[in-house]
C-alpha cells in the first residue's frame, strides 16, 4: 500500500484551478468561523442573513486577491517561503479590502460594517490555515516518496545564504534522498551555532568527528564566486578525500536558471579549480596602450592558446584581428562567437598554412598587421617523435617565414609562444622549438630592421587539446583504467586565460630580444592528480577504477624545466614574469645551420634531420626515442659560446 501510495503522489499533480478554489473556500469557511469566534461560537446571536450578505459582497475581493497574488501557483509539495510570502500577501489585500469595505459603509450601509476583531481573526486565521496546508501536504509528501529508501547524510561548507538555499533544495528534491547534518563554515561567529535547525561546526576535530559518527558521505561547497581561494578549496577537497566524502559544489547565483537553484546544477569540483590558481591582474592601461587600434595578426588562431588570445584581443579595441590557421572549422567557431560577444570588433579570417610563402606573403600585403602573436604548432610530443619532418616543417619553417615577413613588413612586435619543452629537449617537439627560440633571437640581435621580437615560455595548460586531464576523465568516464606513463612524471599547470593574460602583458612590456617565463606555480605529480582526479568523480582508485603505468612515451621527460643548463633568470616588477638570460650562440653561425636543416627538408630522412637538430641545439639528447642512439654526423665539435 504504502509502495502505491508513492508511484501515486510522485506521478498525481493537482490542477492549480483546484488549489485555486480550495483556497477561496477555505477563506470562505474562514470568514464565517470568524463571525461565530466573535459571538463565542454561539449560532443563535449571529446576524446570519447580515453575514452571508458582507460574504456575498466580500467573495469577489477573495478571487481577486487569489488571482493577484497567485498563492495557488506553485506545487504544493514543493511549498516554500515564496508561497508562505503569497498567501500573506493575499491576506493582508483582503484585510485591507475588508477595513477599506468598513470605512466606506459606516453611516451609509450599515449592513456592510464589519466588526475589527473579524478583519483581525480572518487575516490571523487564514495565513495559519493556508500556509499550515501547504506545510503540511510537502513534509507529508517527503516522507511519503522518501520512506524505505537509504538516506546520504551530507555537509555544506558555507552557512550563508547560498547554503541555507542548497540545504533546502537538497532536502525537497523528491528524488533524492539527502540529510544535511551539519555545516561547516570558516566565520568563528557561526561556530557552534544552529542555521536552518542545523549546527554550524569549525573545521578541525569537531567535524572530523561528525563525519565518523554521522557517516557523512558527501559535501557540497557553497560558496560565492570570490569568496573562497583556489588554496582553501584545496585543503577542503583534500580534506574530503581524506574521509572518503565525495565533494561537489554549487555554481555561483548568476548561473542559476531564472534566479532559482536545482539540484541538477551541482557538478563535481573540477581539478582546473585546484590546479588553477586565482585570477591574475595584469596591467590593464598598458596592454591596452599597446594593443589600442592596432591591427593584429594570430596565427593558430583556433587552438587552444591562440583562441583565447582572441578573446582577451578583441576587448582591447584593436583596429582589426587577422585569424590563421589550418582548421576551418575551429576559425569558423571562434569567429561566430567573438562575432557574438562583441560585434564591433573588425575580424578577418585566412584559412592558410603559415608554411605557404606565397600565402603568407598575400596576407601580409592585404592586412598589413602591426603585431603579431605566433602560436602555430604541433605540440604532441609522440607524434611529432614519428614524423620530424612534419614537426621541422610546420614549427621551424612556418616561425621562420612569420619572421622574416614580419621585418619585410615592419611588423612593431612578434610575440612568438614557446613551450618549456624546449629546455634541454629531449623530444623532436621541443627541439624544433628551442630551433624557433634560436631564429627569434638570431633576428632581435640584427641591427636591421624595426621588428621587436619577443618569447614566451611557459608549461602545460590546462583543458588543452590531447592534454592529460581530458584523457583522464574519459578513461574515468569509461571505467578505466586510467593510465600514467610514469609514477613519478611531474608537470606544471597553468590556466589557458592567465597564460594568454601573460602573453599579452610580456608583449605590451617586451622591448626585443626578451625570453620571458611565466610562474607556474608549484609541480604537480601526474599520478596524484590521476588518483585526485578518480575520487573526485566519485569513485576510489584501484578498487573501482584502476590505475595503470605505462612507461614513458617517446620523447617523454620525468620532469619539465623553464631554464636550460646554461640560463639564468631574473625577476621583473610583476609576481608572474621573468627575464630568462640565455647564453650567446654564434647566431651567425646557426642561423645557416636552420637554413641548412630546411634546404635538407625534403631529401633528408628522419634520422638525417633529428642529426641536423643536434648540430643545431646542442643540449638536445633524445630520450626514449629511435633517435637515442644517434651520434653528431661528422664528430662535430660543441660550439664554443661568444
Amino acid at each position: 500500500m504504502r509502495t502505491l501510495l508513492r508511484k501515486l503522489a510522485g506521478r498525481v499533480f493537482l490542477p492549480r484551478w483546484i488549489v485555486f478554489a480550495s483556497d477561496v473556500v477555505i477563506i470562505s469557511m474562514i470568514f464565517i468561523f470568524t463571525y461565530l469566534l466573535r459571538f463565542n461560537l454561539e449560532a443563535s446571536s449571529v446576524d446570519v442573513p447580515r453575514m452571508l450578505l458582507q460574504m456575498a459582497v466580500l467573495l469577489p475581493l477573495f478571487v481577486f486577491a487569489e488571482l493577484l497574488f497567485s498563492p495557488y501557483d506553485g506545487m504544493l509539495r514543493h511549498s516554500g517561503f515564496r508561497d508562505a510570502l503569497a498567501v500573506v500577501k493575499t491576506q493582508l489585500f483582503i484585510a485591507a479590502g475588508m477595513v477599506f469595505l468598513t470605512l466606506a459603509a459606516r453611516g451609509k450601509w450599515p449592513l456592510m460594517v464589519l466588526p475589527y476583531s473579524v478583519v483581525v481573526s480572518q487575516f490571523f486565521i487564514a495565513v495559519v490555515v493556508l500556509v499550515g496546508l501547504r506545510v503540511v501536504v510537502a513534509v507529508m509528501y517527503h516522507r511519503l516518496v522518501k520512506t524505505g529508501r537509504p538516506g546520504v547524510n551530507m555537509m555544506i561548507f558555507g552557512a550563508g545564504e547560498m547554503g541555507i538555499i542548497t540545504k533546502s533544495v537538497f532536502e525537497k528534491d523528491p528524488a533524492l534522498n539527502y540529510r544535511v547534518v551539519g555545516f561547516i563554515d570558516d566565520h568563528p561567529g557561526l561556530h557552534r551555532k544552529k542555521v536552518e535547525g542545523v549546527m554550524v561546526y569549525p573545521p578541525g576535530e569537531e567535524s572530523n568527528r561528525l563525519v565518523r559518527e554521522k557517516n557523512v558521505r558527501e559535501m557540497v561547497i557553497c560558496v560565492h564566486p570570490g569568496g573562497i581561494t583556489k588554496e582553501r578549496k584545496t585543503t577542503i577537497v583534500d580534506w574530503c578525500i581524506a574521509h572518503n566524502i565525495r565533494v561537489k559544489e554549487v555554481p555561483g547565483t548568476r548561473e542559476w536558471l531564472n534566479g532559482r537553484f536545482f539540484t541538477s546544477q551541482v557538478r563535481d569540483v573540477m581539478i582546473e579549480d585546484l590546479l588553477g590558481r586565482d585570477p591574475i591582474e595584469i596591467d590593464t592601461r598598458e596592454v591596452i596602450k599597446g594593443i589600442h587600434g592596432k591591427r593584429i595578426l594570430v596565427t593558430g588562431a583556433a587552438g587552444s592558446i591562440g583562441s583565447e588570445l582572441v578573446r582577451q584581443l578583441s576587448a582591447f579595441y584593436p583596429q582589426s584581428i587577422t585569424l590563421v590557421d589550418k582548421a576551418e572549422s575551429g576559425l569558423y567557431d571562434l569567429m561566430n562567437e567573438i562575432r557574438l560577444t562583441n560585434r564591433e570588433v573588425n575580424l578577418q579570417i585566412c584559412v592558410g598554412d603559415v608554411t605557404n610563402d606565397y600565402t603568407m606573403q598575400q596576407l601580409f600585403a592585404e592586412s598589413r598587421p602591426e603585431l603579431i602573436y605566433h602560436a602555430s604548432a604541433y605540440k604532441h610530443v609522440p607524434l611529432m617523435e614519428e614524423q620530424p619532418y612534419e614537426a621541422v616543417r610546420n614549427n621551424v619553417l612556418g616561425t621562420k617565414i612569420m619572421a622574416d615577413l614580419a621585418v619585410e613588413h615592419g611588423v612593431e612586435k612578434f610575440v612568438m609562444i614557446s613551450t618549456d619543452k624546449a629546455v634541454n629537449p629531449t623530444s623532436v617537439m621541443g627541439a624544433t622549438k628551442r630551433i624557433c627560440e634560436i631564429y627569434i633571437q638570431w633576428h632581435s640581435r640584427k641591427p636591421q630592421g624595426r621588428t621587436r621580437f619577443i618569447t614566451t615560455r611557459f608549461g602545460n595548460v590546462l583543458g588543452s587539446s590531447g592534454s592529460v586531464i581530458p584523457l583522464f576523465r574519459s578513461q574515468i568516464r569509461a571505467g578505466g583504467p586510467v593510465t600514467v606513463t610514469h609514477r613519478d612524471i611531474i608537470r606544471y599547470f597553468m590556466t589557458i586565460p592567465e597564460a594568454s593574460r601573460l602573453v599579452l602583458e610580456a608583449g605590451s612590456i617586451g622591448e626585443g630580444g626578451e625570453v620571458f617565463l611565466f610562474n607556474m606555480g608549484e609541480p604537480v605529480r601526474i599520478y596524484d592528480m590521476a588518483e585526485k582526479m578518480i575520487r573526485l568523480s566519485g569513485f576510489l582508485p584501484y578498487k573501482d577504477i584502476d590505475i595503470v603505468e605505462t612507461g614513458l612515451r617517446p620523447g617523454e621527460k620525468l620532469y619539465e624545466e623553464l631554464l636550460a643548463n646554461q640560463e639564468t633568470s631574473a625577476s621583473i616588477d610583476h609576481g608572474k614574469i621573468l627575464i630568462a638570460h640565455t647564453p650567446s650562440v654564434n647566431l651567425e653561425e646557426t642561423s645557416v645551420r636552420i637554413q641548412d636543416l630546411l634546404d635538407h627538408l625534403q631529401t633528408e630522412n628522419d634520422e638525417g634531420l633529428v642529426a641536423r637538430m643536434r648540430e643545431i641545439v646542442r643540449e638536445y639528447q633524445p630520450a626514449h626515442s629511435r633517435f637515442a642512439q644517434n651520434i653528431l654526423p661528422g664528430g662535430v665539435k660543441n660550439q664554443e659560446l661568444t
